[in-house]
């Protein structure tokens, strides 16, 4: 026996719908991203030199945990960028390794956009060196304005970083590398979003009936009346 409330069912029609909606759309984007890793990646080449002094720590969540990004101020024949050269994983941030001479490089690696803010991200501390976007344009804004008029509004992640949270630094492939895709967001949380969206989904279900069985409009066996 099932006897639906008419507002509730439809209501929770509607909110089933949009739950898995949301499910397939994070799932589907899972997919693409796990394809994209096994696309080869459109190489770009950058060659220049670091500027010393414009050192800078940015906040990065790499590989499921936190970790810091040492980036430098690059001069290149197109203007400046920001180049992150070294990851340290930790909770708490290391100290900023400033450099004496300049470096001339030429790299391999990806354009990224830049990183942007939103209501849940920390707030920079500039005093310190402490930043919690890879943003160039919040960065140039420590830099002299000759400089911060020419900085590149796009990031440039190379292949490798060094890693120095090991005993002896050592490079790595860089985590924030996304071969094919410029999205920040890896494979593995859109898998775990589309399962919370459908686990959702399931739980509403449940609900649902629970509260119909609870208010004596769903009966599972008849009842025997003598």
């Amino acid at each position: 026996m099932f006897r639906p409330l008419p507002v509730m069912t439809v209501l929770s029609v509607i909110a089933f719908a949009i739950l898995i909606l949301f499910g397939n759309w994070q799932w589907a984007r899972y997919e693409q991203k796990m394809a994209l890793k096994d696309a080869v990646p459109e190489w770009a080449e950058t060659t220049g030199k670091t500027l010393p002094g414009t050192e800078r720590i940015v906040y990065a969540y790499a590989d499921g945990d936190a970790a810091w990004r040492q980036v430098t101020a690059f001069e290149t024949a197109e203007g400046i960028l920001f180049l992150p050269v070294s990851i340290h994983y930790s909770i708490e941030a290391p100290p900023v390794a400033v450099a004496t001479v300049s470096e001339t490089l030429t790299l391999r690696g990806l354009w990224h956009p830049p990183q942007r803010r939103n209501a849940f991200t920390t707030p920079d501390e500039p005093e310190k060196g402490l930043y919690y976007t890879l943003d160039p344009a919040t960065l140039a804004a420590a830099l002299p304005a000759d400089q911060a008029a020419r900085v590149i509004p796009r990031v440039f992640e190379p292949e490798t970083l060094m890693r120095t949270d090991y005993p002896a630094p050592q490079p790595v492939p860089n985590p924030l590398l996304q071969p094919g895709d410029s999205a920040r967001l890896p494979p593995e949380r859109h898998f775990g979003y589309a399962i919370t969206w459908w686990g959702l989904a399931m739980a509403l279900i449940g609900v649902y009936l629970a509260f119909h069985h609870q208010r004596g409009r769903l009966r599972f066996r008849r009842e025997n009346i003598q």
